[in-house]
């Protein structure tokens, strides 16, 4: 089956092994594969290249079980549908407009509490900021856009054994992570507007395509 995936999905899934790979193998010969990790352009730790590392890092196994399967499920079809080379547009876009939102929901707290969106550089502060890692908001752009391609396939999500459509599951997903972020426990370490920013350029990126205002 691995054989017959497209090769920007199939591709995509190696980098992302691969990466889990190398943030267990690293730390073992002195390399802080954290690096890679997305930080807030504030921070000391941040570096231009985690804009696309980030993305092929992830936090457990259960990350990136997750984010893989899922990757397959909605990947392969949209992949097939758009080809290669749109695909691999949505997929990085979906990921840069994850880190656009998540930024700014960032910096609308920082500001809150500080008075300023950098205030590190501002006040010579040091105010530590927790990365973000995974394709999580990557992801959502696909399935966002597989939710305007295929409205009403059929779909089971996780522990319901009911199918539901995916014009209303995607929809559903999404609006938990907008409640979710809203809410902001402590004990939630997961990037919800990520999860936001990344469905709503898979939207935005594929109604263009469908209305031809791009050729």
């Amino acid at each position: 089956m691995f054989n017959n995936l497209p090769p920007a999905l199939k591709n995509i899934l190696i980098i992302m092994v691969l990466g889990a790979m190398a943030q267990t193998a690293l730390p073992k010969v002195g390399i802080d594969p954290t690096t890679w990790y997305l930080f807030y352009p504030d921070s000391n730790d941040f570096r231009i290249w985690q804009l696309i590392t980030h993305i092929f890092c992830h936090g457990s196994f259960s990350h990136i079980l997750f984010n893989g399967i899922a990757l397959f499920s909605f990947g392969m079809v949209v992949e097939y549908r758009l080809g290669t080379s749109k695909f691999l547009q949505l997929f990085f876009f979906s990921g840069l407009g994850a880190v656009l939102l998540h930024y700014m929901y960032t910096a609308y707290q920082i500001e809150s509490f500080s008075g300023s969106f950098f205030p590190n550089k501002m006040f010579g502060t040091n105010v530590p900021y927790p990365p973000m890692l995974g394709a999580s908001g990557a992801l959502y752009g696909v399935m966002t856009a597989f939710a305007v391609l295929y409205p009403n396939e059929s779909m089971i999500f996780l522990f319901i054994p009911y199918p539901i459509k995916a014009k209303y599951l995607v929809p559903i997903i999404v609006g938990i992570d907008v409640i979710m972020g809203f809410v902001d426990l402590e004990s939630d370490n997961i990037a919800h507007f990520a999860h936001i920013g990344g469905a709503l350029f898979g939207l935005i990126i594929v109604k263009i395509w469908q209305k031809g205002w791009l050729k």
